[in-house]
């Protein structure tokens, strides 16, 4: 059911809601100007391998952010001017099989990998399809903004594999759940739950912030993300009004917010 439009013509209080609704509008218009948000249905998708097509999500000075989609068994390309690889599963699993005959490592939904070469190793479509989001590394890591190339620093195995199952959950606000995958004091990939009506404070970010929305929805002021929408948030810039009415699950790759931050044990993962 459409609902009734605001008319402020004779009451008051329809006028004062419809001024903060207003209100609200501009802030976030303020607040978010220069993000970019990719809507599910507006990805343009085109092969890159056999059993790969892929969709570009943003480009920026130092990454080549993707959604890549394996058939069964085909492998995650390595593009020429790649240096590194952050790998999240979004759906199905992966097998990641590392170069000079260490064990084979299996990952499941929401887990992480780290590619640090195409001469790491291989990752496949385990089982079935396999829907995968790369941040791709197209500058030597060591020349990223301090804070990223501090992230990339980490000691890790050339192939490295973070398994959800190997983390935990942690309270944060109320309704907030935080799981750290890897990150440093300053710099974390992260997967986040809202319960409904949950929301953290306003807040800025030090360096370029991806978000991958992965369940459910929330608001960044009048903007909402579904499943399968992405956002980067500039760096400089911040979020107003972050919140899911129904509840939801992202990732995000970015500095830490207070509201979000983990405990030490678990800010920088030990390889």
């Amino acid at each position: 059911m459409t609902p009734p439009p605001i008319d402020d013509s004779g009451d008051p209080s329809q006028r004062a809601v419809r001024q903060r609704l207003a209100e609200r509008i501009r802030r976030s218009v303020e607040a978010h100007r220069g993000f970019r948000t990719v809507r599910r249905e507006r990805l343009l998708w085109s092969i890159e391998a056999p059993g790969c097509a892929q969709a570009t999500l943003t480009r920026t000075e130092y990454t080549h952010v993707t959604l890549l989609r394996l058939e069964p068994g085909a492998a995650l390309p390595w593009p020429r001017g790649t240096f590194a690889q952050e790998i999240l599963v979004v759906e199905g699993g992966a097998l990641a099989e590392p170069a000079g005959g260490a064990a084979v490592q299996p990952l499941a939904r929401w887990s992480l990998a780290l590619r640090r070469g195409e001469d790491a190793g291989a990752l496949h479509a385990r089982g079935g399809p396999a829907v995968l989001y790369v941040r791709h590394i197209v500058a030597p890591p060591a020349t990223l903004p301090g804070p990223e190339a501090a992230w990339w620093g980490l000691p890790a195995a050339p192939l490295q594999c973070i398994g959800i199952e190997q983390r935990r959950w942690h309270e944060g606000f109320a309704g907030v759940r935080t799981l750290a995958l890897w990150g440093t004091p300053q710099v974390v990939s992260m997967l986040v739950h809202f319960a409904p009506g949950a929301g953290v404070p306003d807040h800025r970010h030090a360096v370029h912030e991806d978000c991958l929305m992965l369940e459910g929805s929330m608001f960044l002021g009048d903007i909402l993300l579904r499943a399968g929408d992405y956002q980067l948030a500039p760096a400089g810039g911040g979020h107003f009004g972050e919140m899911s009415d129904v509840g939801g699950t992202f990732f995000f790759h970015g500095a830490i917010d207070a509201a979000l931050r983990p405990p030490r044990r678990d800010r920088a993962p030990e390889a």
